[in-house]
């Protein structure tokens, strides 16, 4: 018997053992070397479907009314990116909800007027700027209140004429001046809210479907509150009534349009809905006319 055999009784089961060995370890590489992929495709896929950009971290933020945060991420948007007007439009928002809650109030006008009207903020931003136009008006009101009272108390009961160009002027009445004052400051809600109301609307027209129901819900939300309005005047103006009846006509008109191309499931118009979109444009024609007749007069 040979050496070889001696150290070697029985050489294909040795080669039979090397070659499990050595597949044995390539499986381990080629496991090891999925693994890896997997892993390096699984960052990738993080990085790129769930990374947030600086507008988005800044939106979540100010949701959670982080406002330090949220305006620290809406800074950081630069002007080659296409949020960036979106993102100034916040910052304007957030630096002007501060000042407001501090009782600044001219300098909180001058940044939520600035708050765009396609953000989803800009319903509370005008809130806020019609609170503190109504505070104005309210001291300026009452001042005007307090003075008619005040010379109503000490008025010489005599009456006197005097005739100017043919026309005879009695003295004036300080109830008439007071409603005078309450029909301007309502024909200004109105014409605010109208203002508002229209550029909603023109903005959910062409909005994308999945963001039309937001807009709908927005536009019926300051249908509400335009139906709350309150006019104190003791002699209300007719013209004025028929300016709210038209308003809110026009209103509920825009609102079935945008519900009608909804419930179609189309951006923009369809045969369907064009009779309502028409009627509501003749209505909204109808309502500025009626509006510009009254401001006018008084």
């Amino acid at each position: 018997m040979s050496e070889e055999l001696k150290k070697n009784p029985n050489p294909i089961f040795i080669e039979d053992d090397k070659s499990r060995k050595a597949n044995k370890n390539n499986t381990y590489i080629m496991v090891i070397s999925f693994l890896l992929l997997f892993m390096a495709a699984g960052i990738v896929f993080w990085f790129i479907y769930t990374a947030k950009s600086d507008y988005e971290k800044g939106n979540n933020y100010l949701k959670d009314k982080k406002f330090t945060e949220a305006l620290y991420e809406f800074q950081k948007v630069s002007p080659d990116r296409k949020d960036f007007l979106n993102a100034q439009s916040k910052i304007n928002y957030i630096n002007g909800l501060t000042l407001f809650n501090e009782g600044k109030n001219p300098e909180s006008v001058t940044y939520l007027s600035k708050v765009r009207s396609d953000d989803e903020y800009f319903h509370d931003s005008q809130l806020m700027l019609e609170k503190m136009n109504g505070a104005k008006t309210g001291i300026d009101l009452q001042s005007l209140v307090d003075s008619l009272k005040s010379r109503k108390d000490t008025v010489i009961v005599k009456t006197e004429t005097t005739i100017n160009q043919g026309r005879i002027k009695e003295p004036a009445d300080p109830q008439v001046q007071i409603d005078l004052e309450y029909s301007r400051k309502y024909v200004s809600e109105l014409s605010s809210s109208i203002s508002r109301f229209e550029s909603l609307y023109q903005t959910a027209s062409t909005a994308p479907l999945n963001t039309k129901g937001d807009y709908s819900k927005s536009m019926e939300s300051l249908d509400k509150e335009f139906k709350t309005l309150k006019y104190p005047a003791v002699n209300k103006d007719t013209g004025i009534i028929e300016l709210k009846n038209s308003a809110v006509e026009w209103m509920n008109k825009r609102i079935s349009y945008i519900r009608q191309l909804i419930s179609e499931r189309s951006v923009s118009e369809t045969n369907i809905s064009r009779p309502v979109k028409e009627e509501g444009d003749r209505l909204y024609s109808s309502v500025m006319t009626q509006l510009n007749k009254v401001k006018k007069r008084i």
